[in-house]
């Protein structure tokens, strides 16, 4: 193999954790998310993968329902919030692509439309960011329920903080959307991302959209039997001796306090592995955690093998994060989250999917 960086992707842990999810939520039908890519993971053999066993699919882009389409993938689809030509709805009232509903203006276009689609009325209970309000909801209902096409309504909406452990915020979102699902006791509901299924039952309903849990990541601090999907991995490109007081990589920004062993590693933020990692940051050589020094190039990273026991030599291979070494313990190190590493993977990076 001559990649320097690739990402290994376990398709039956993504089986496994869709598992989890129904464990989860027993009663409740599933929207795996795969939008972003799959989160970075490849969106079509995700979807091959996910198709048989969830009950729909959930994409953020009409061209990720297309991809999904052409390449023979047939599951239902859900497309969450965007803006679509009366060309694009047609397209998807004929492919089987659900369709959000977030003002009140897409609700009237739809109606004159004049085609039956399935669509999810998307209720704002404090995200603020896309959704009707209960006032406009309503109105959305009316005109797509005597509307001259017999469409399939259902109701949803979107946590903000669900992955704060007991945020006041959730309770009161999930009020809020009762207050407006009462008036339809008929309508199928969906309110649970991944941290609301796993740890807010009472928000579980005929649906639940789980994401990143699907990929083998923990919004919460709920232990779960989640596996890592993705393992990125690279190789060492060469290893040297540093004398104390030299810098490795760019301003200096370590300095060898010994005598030292540094491996020179063929991954770097062109690759998506975070510029902002800091010293200490771990990877894992031969199941052996060191640390990373220096800044993190485009194209290289350091490591320190100074204390290794074992025999590391060039072309060994490195886990930068997943199986051995979860990337929820990664991200915080780089402020931020699993999501961000796993969807910020560049396309230099090969998937190898087993």
């Amino acid at each position: 193999m001559e990649h320097t960086a690739w990402a290994e992707i376990k398709l039956s842990a993504l089986s496994h954790n869709l598992a989890q999810v129904r464990q989860c939520a027993p009663k409740a039908k599933v929207i795996s998310m795969i939008k972003a890519d799959a989160y970075g993971h490849g969106l079509v053999e995700v979807g091959k993968q996910l198709a048989p066993e969830a009950d729909m699919l959930g994409v953020a882009r009409l061209s990720e329902a297309q991809t999904l389409r052409n390449q023979g993938i047939s599951a239902p689809i859900l497309l969450m919030g965007t803006l679509l030509s009366d060309e694009a709805l047609r397209y998807c009232a004929t492919h089987r692509i659900a369709l959000a509903i977030h003002t009140l203006a897409q609700a009237r276009q739809v109606a004159a439309l004049g085609i039956p689609m399935e669509l999810w009325l998307k209720l704002d209970t404090g995200m603020n960011r896309l959704g009707l309000s209960e006032v406009e909801l309503h109105q959305a209902h009316q005109v797509l329920s005597t509307a001259k096409a017999a469409h399939s309504l259902n109701l949803m909406t979107h946590f903000s903080s669900a992955d704060e452990d007991s945020a006041p915020i959730t309770t009161e979102q999930i009020d809020r959307f009762d207050r407006v699902a009462n008036h339809y006791p008929n309508l199928s509901r969906s309110l649970a991302n991944s941290a609301a299924i796993i740890s807010a039952e009472r928000s579980h309903r005929e649906w639940v959209r789980p994401g990143i849990m699907l990929y083998g990541s923990n919004p919460t601090a709920i232990p779960m039997d989640l596996m890592p999907v993705m393992t990125l991995k690279s190789r060492i490109l060469a290893v040297k001796s540093v004398s104390a007081g030299e810098s490795v990589g760019y301003n200096g920004k370590w300095t060898a306090s010994r005598d030292s062993r540094i491996a020179a590693i063929g991954i770097g933020y062109g690759d998506g592995y975070p510029r902002q990692l800091p010293n200490s940051t771990p990877v894992l050589v031969n199941g052996h955690r060191f640390p990373v020094v220096g800044r993190i190039s485009m194209d290289i990273c350091s490591i320190d093998i100074t204390d290794s026991t074992l025999q590391i030599n060039e072309g060994d291979n490195v886990t930068l994060w997943g199986e051995g070494l979860p990337a929820d313990d990664i991200a915080p190190l780089a402020n931020t989250i699993s999501y961000h590493l796993f969807t910020g993977v560049t396309s230099r990076v090969p998937r190898l999917y087993r």
